[in-house]
């Protein structure tokens, strides 16, 4: 069993299509009730940081990370549909959704984890 993000499956038929044609049909895709959506997979620590960060979030990174990488936007909204990965089993809309805790929440989960180490 391997466990990973939607966006690496579809990464992979997009851009290494000989090497999803040798897994695609071993692969089954779950989405687990609910699915934990992640709007933050960068937290900027610093001005640049920020500025990287603000980049991310634009329409055109965003059209871009969709359309080579299968990262959907937070809004998914004026994107094509995921069938055209060609992966089966994945889903146009995720019907049941958790956010994660914001930054500084998760600052604060980490401080206290690494404090009871």
């Amino acid at each position: 069993m391997m466990v990973g993000y939607e966006s690496q499956l579809l990464d992979l038929a997009v851009n290494q299509p000989d090497a999803f044609k040798q897994v695609k049909d071993d692969v089954v895709i779950v989405y687990p009730t609910p699915t934990v959506w992640s709007t933050h997979t960068l937290m900027a620590l610093d001005e640049k940081g920020g500025t990287l960060l603000n980049l991310l979030k634009t329409p055109a990174v965003q059209k871009l990370a969709w359309e080579r990488h299968g990262f959907r936007a937070a809004n998914f909204a004026g994107t094509d549909s995921i069938s055209r990965f060609g992966v089966p089993g994945t889903l146009d809309q995720i019907p049941a959704v958790s956010e994660l805790p914001n930054n500084d929440a998760m600052q604060q989960l980490i401080a206290t984890l690494q404090s009871t180490q």
